[in-house]
């Protein structure tokens, strides 16, 4: 075959060759966090074989890359809506210093409630949870999100224990918050329930109430949590209000809401919401969302959502609401992948 015959082979191999979606392949896909170089960090639960994972996506350069795995994975965390539980959520430090939060299992002395980091740092937050009891309820730990503090540590919200956490680089790990009613926030007097944290810009970090479930009798809350002198608890007040909060975000006009929507039966009642404060009801940004569990916005203004019983990232463009204060807002996929 000659030279020409060659290349032509070549450039036909080349371009019969799908390129791999940077946003498929997960198992089990939770939280999603933009990282300081502007990587999306996604943490997969994996398939309950001790195949947890945290994953960087470059949605520029079309490729991921797993940064921390063979974390902790099982099929049974004796949870009352899930089966599985492993990574939840990941979040990395201006350094490139990466942590995953591992949620709870039934098995204890198996790496589970733990906040694990790429340089070799293990805290054990069920073993602070049995020493502290920061909201003297059931000794219970299920840690689902992480975020950088943005100087040496980092705060972890727990769903079960009802606090918000702090660890720092040596390990040490101090209530920063309770937030154990969702009462006095204007939310159904439930326990409070943590899931999705996010630090905005002011240092405050705000975080999602999810309040348990099903969620009726009244509205989840999410609460901003303004830091107090050095390692005393942080002020904590309203921020905004919705059915099932499990994800927030600091965006144009106010906070991006996740909304799980009412009760792990239903399908396609997710949303997100963008609310200027606790007494606006908010402007739909997307909906029809199956069962949301994470967040994260683009630069572009896009946001991308996990939805890990269908094992996939949706990529949305909110479309603004018809009219002002409207509700009624529909949103357009522009991608959707992992299905």
């Amino acid at each position: 075959m000659g030279v020409l015959g060659v290349a032509w082979l070549l450039i036909a191999a080349l371009t019969g060759c799908a390129r791999p979606d940077p946003l498929g392949g997960f198992d089990a896909p939770r939280t999603v966090h933009l990282a300081p170089d502007g990587r999306l960090l996604v943490a997969d639960q994996g398939t309950g074989a001790s195949d947890g994972k945290v994953v960087a996506v470059d949605l520029a350069a079309g490729r991921q890359q797993v940064l921390l795995d063979r974390l902790p994975s099982t099929r049974g965390s004796g949870q009352q809506h899930a089966d599985l539980a492993g990574p939840s959520g990941a979040a990395m430090a201006a350094d490139g210093t990466v942590c995953a939060a591992i949620g709870d299992a039934t098995r204890e002395g198996a790496g589970f409630s733990t906040l694990r980091c790429s340089n070799g740092l293990v805290a054990d937050l069920e073993a602070y949870e049995r020493a502290a009891n920061p909201d003297g309820r059931e000794l219970a730990s299920n840690p689902y999100d992480v975020v950088w503090d943005g100087r040496e540590g980092w705060y972890v919200s727990d769903a079960a224990a009802n606090t918000v956490l702090h660890v720092d680089r040596a390990g040490h790990i101090r209530t920063f918050a309770v937030v154990a009613d969702m009462g006095p926030f204007g939310g159904r007097p439930l326990q409070g329930v943590p899931t999705g944290l996010a630090r905005a810009p002011d240092g405050s970090v705000k975080v999602a109430l999810f309040g348990g479930s099903p969620a009726v009798g009244g509205p989840g809350v999410v609460v901003s949590l303004a830091p107090g002198p050095a390692g005393g608890r942080a002020r904590a007040s309203a921020a905004a209000r919705a059915t099932a909060p499990i994800g927030v975000l600091p965006a144009p006009g106010g906070l991006a809401i996740l909304d799980y929507g009412g009760v792990p039966e239903d399908r396609g009642n997710g949303r997100i919401v963008l609310a200027a404060g606790p007494s606006d009801p908010g402007r739909v940004l997307a909906s029809g969302l199956d069962r949301p569990v994470g967040m994260a916005r683009l630069p572009d203004g896009r946001y991308l959502v996990t939805e890990t019983d269908r094992r996939r990232l949706r990529v949305l463009t909110p479309e603004k609401a018809r009219t002002s204060g409207s509700e009624t807002s529909q949103n357009r996929t522009v991608r959707a992948v992992g299905s």
